[in-house]
């Protein structure tokens, strides 16, 4: 694509064949290929799970953790569970800022690939230890093509679905439903 090869502006080298032995230069390489896709156009949506909530990865390669991210998650309250758990879970947003800021450093005119776009991090569970899965933290980066005021906390009324906000997301894609899976409604993201 014109836009990125003259200019030099993507730095990406080239891996070695296969999955990278290293779980976060795996992450950070599909993490490339999808600024690189969006930024080309080739695709405008993508998905990417670090990991199901159910995987024996060892997060050892954290400083301080010595288990994996499952076993962890049903941690008892125990400080020091708790400890190894927070860690896991910086090492998980550090690598979405990672993303974001690729998507921040491109530009699209007057704006960013992430100004034009909607990057959405989260989980379906907020409390392994209990199995709970109300009150998510999410986090919507980008701001939609102009669509979302950023810089904010929201906080959803109780019982809030899931797809009340997949349904603001879409219709700033342009995509019109009176419905989307379970949703009830539709998040205010102005």
């Amino acid at each position: 694509h014109k836009r990125w090869i003259n200019k030099n502006e993507f730095d990406l080298s080239r891996p070695a064949p296969g999955i990278p032995e290293q779980h976060v230069d795996h992450v950070r390489l599909m993490m490339d290929i999808m600024v690189l896709a969006f930024w080309t156009d080739t695709t405008r949506i993508s998905t990417f799970m670090m990991g199901n909530a159910q995987t024996g990865r060892n997060f050892s390669f954290i400083d301080g953790v010595n288990s994996s991210f499952h076993g962890i998650s049903h941690h008892r309250n125990e400080a020091d569970r708790l400890a190894e758990f927070e860690k896991i879970g910086t090492w998980h947003i550090e690598q979405v800022a990672y993303l974001i800021d690729r998507m921040r450093g491109l530009s699209e005119g007057d704006s960013t690939l992430l100004d034009n776009s909607m990057v959405f991090f989260g989980s379906t569970i907020r409390d392994g230890n209990k199995h709970d899965t109300d009150d998510l933290p999410l986090l919507l980066a980008g701001r939609g093509g102009n669509t979302i005021r950023t810089g904010r906390r929201l906080t959803a009324p109780k019982k809030t679905r899931l797809c009340n906000l997949y349904r603001a997301m879409m219709q700033r894609m342009g995509v019109e439903t009176d419905s989307f899976g379970t949703s009830d409604g539709i998040v205010d993201l102005s």
